[in-house]
């Protein structure tokens, strides 16, 4: 027997395998990050954007004990930029607004742990010297000692409510304020309320802006619109340790062709919600929830084709912010897919 035979059996049973494990294996399987949001610490006052000092510790801890990678939020943009694949599980924490409880409580805390953080900051109310808040020194001081701040517009406005031309001179306003009081403007980029919409990304794209995060929930990977990366926001309800800890180890739900396109809602308040999905998901069903008509359910979803599936909503969304969160179990490994819609 020569051996052309044997190289010709080789290839073959090569191509075998390849056509094999293509079907078997997720189409992308990485692990991506999940990035975590707080506003307040320790202000029961505020219980939907306040974690308790006994919950953040348990965070703080549960990430200790267990080794947990935590990546500076520019790393994950650069890791974005060179179209890198997440190889290891990791997590980043951000705050926003810039509340005292921030400053006086948990920055002493990342910081003698080295544990990054991002502070997204509304200059407006920083300027006005607004009790309760930070000041310009102790942003400095925050800088100083290796803290990251990122961009939260001038006056913590509702992005797609307000006109092109009113939404940059806040950006701009915001900007002026930067350099005068910091002498930088920084690179990242949080929408008050996690609200935008196509008009607003493209203001972003106009002032330089290249990355920014809102406030659904999901895991960061390189299939994510760079415009609109998620955050797991926690609070009183959203901060137990066994949702933060479910929260750092899910992956990515990948997803592409998203629609509809905008993330502002104008008309159709009843929108049909389709989506192509990327992972190999071995039979596993996906379950979605979302709040039509204000209460949040599980809705009804229709394979399209083998990969794309369809969501009819229940009812229309009422005016407000809508959320869609969609997760599924493969291998012992949840998968969480999240999306947020501004409704007029």
């Amino acid at each position: 027997m020569n051996n052309f035979f044997f190289i010709d059996i080789s290839k073959n049973f090569f191509l075998i395998l390849l056509i094999f494990f293509s079907y078997i294996l997720p189409v992308f399987s990485e692990t991506g990050v999940s990035v975590f949001m707080y506003h307040r610490f320790g202000e029961e006052k505020y219980p939907s954007t306040n974690v308790s000092e006994e919950q953040f510790l348990s965070h703080i801890d549960f990430v200790l004990n267990n080794e947990i990678k935590v990546i500076k939020l520019e790393e994950l943009v650069e890791t974005l930029d060179k179209n890198d694949e997440f190889y290891e599980k990791a997590i980043a924490f951000s705050v926003d607004d810039a509340f005292s409880s921030f400053y006086q409580f948990a920055w002493p805390v990342f910081r003698e742990n080295n544990i990054p953080v991002t502070l997204f900051i509304s200059t407006d109310i920083i300027d006005k010297n607004t009790k309760g808040y930070m000041t310009w020194e102790e942003v400095k001081n925050f800088i100083d000692e290796g803290g990251s701040v990122g961009q939260h517009t001038s006056s913590h406005l509702h992005m797609p409510l307000n006109s092109i031309s009113e939404i940059k001179e806040d950006i701009l306003k915001s900007h002026k304020s930067w350099i005068k009081n910091i002498g930088f403007i920084p690179e990242l980029f949080a929408y008050p309320y996690g609200e935008t919409s196509i008009d607003v990304i493209n203001i972003l794209r106009e002032f330089n802006i290249s990355h920014a995060f809102g406030q659904h929930s999901g895991v960061v990977s390189n299939f994510d619109n760079r415009y609109y990366l998620p955050r797991f926001s926690l609070n009183e309800r959203f901060g137990e340790k066994s949702r933060f800890e479910f929260a750092v180890n899910s992956y990515s739900l990948d997803i592409e062709n998203f629609l509809p396109v905008d993330m502002f809602i104008t008309d159709n308040k009843k929108p049909i919600i389709e989506f192509s999905i990327l992972n190999n998901l071995k039979g596993n069903s996906i379950d979605c929830f979302s709040n039509p008509g204000g209460e949040l359910g599980k809705q009804e979803l229709i394979n399209i084709t083998t990969d794309r599936v369809q969501i009819r909503l229940k009812e229309e969304y009422l005016t407000g912010r809508a959320r869609l969160n969609c997760t599924t179990r493969v291998n012992d490994k949840w998968y969480w897919f999240g999306y947020q819609f501004l409704v007029k």
